[in-house]
């Protein structure tokens, strides 16, 4: 995780607890939090509920935190070894600054839900962005003609931006047959 992402992972995490009123003084619960706002909430809670349990002590910060991680990868992971594909779908519960304010956030979200149940659009609309900061689009569209026979480089599978994504930086693989 860059430094960049991590300034971004403790910034959105913040933003999650003081919408949903997940504020602790002392290790207690200050006010009522928010817990059934949404299905992601009440599966938050109960994952944190969980954890806590496990380890004898009420639901703490950092469980509510680590239930987000289950939820969105399956497994409790360090924030600090997050892909970037992971990152990204732990920014559909917590908002990613721009076209997703995220579940936890705003619950009710037509796009953040879309993304949410469909993680294979989300990451492409994640390539997409990171191949136009890359290069021009006319540098774009050579490379697909000449690799893909199309410069509708947009409609490419997942699997082939991310092999131009990895050209136009420069990391292609070299060894003859793997594939982009």
């Amino acid at each position: 995780m860059s430094p960049a992402q991590n300034s971004k992972y403790w910034r959105r995490w913040a933003d999650v607890q003081r919408k949903n009123g997940w504020r602790w003084l002392k290790g207690r619960l200050v006010a009522t939090p928010v817990t059934d706002a949404s299905q992601y909430h009440a599966a938050v809670w109960r994952i944190a509920t969980d954890l806590a349990n496990r380890a004898c002590r009420a639901v703490v910060a950092d469980d509510l935190r680590h239930a987000c991680h289950v939820l969105a990868f399956g497994r409790d992971i360090s924030h600090e070894s997050l892909s970037n594909s992971q990152f990204d779908r732990l920014l559909l519960l917590w908002g990613n600054e721009r076209e997703y304010p995220g579940l936890l956030v705003d619950p009710e979200n037509i796009a953040t839900h879309v993304a949410w149940d469909n993680p294979d659009q989300s990451r492409k609309v994640s390539l997409i962005r990171s191949i136009k900061a890359a290069a021009a689009d006319e540098y774009i569209c050579q490379i697909t003609q000449d690799i893909w026979g199309t410069i509708y480089w947009e409609d490419l599978d997942v699997s082939a931006l991310l092999g131009l994504l990895r050209k136009l930086k420069g990391n292609a693989p070299t060894r003859p047959g793997q594939p982009f």
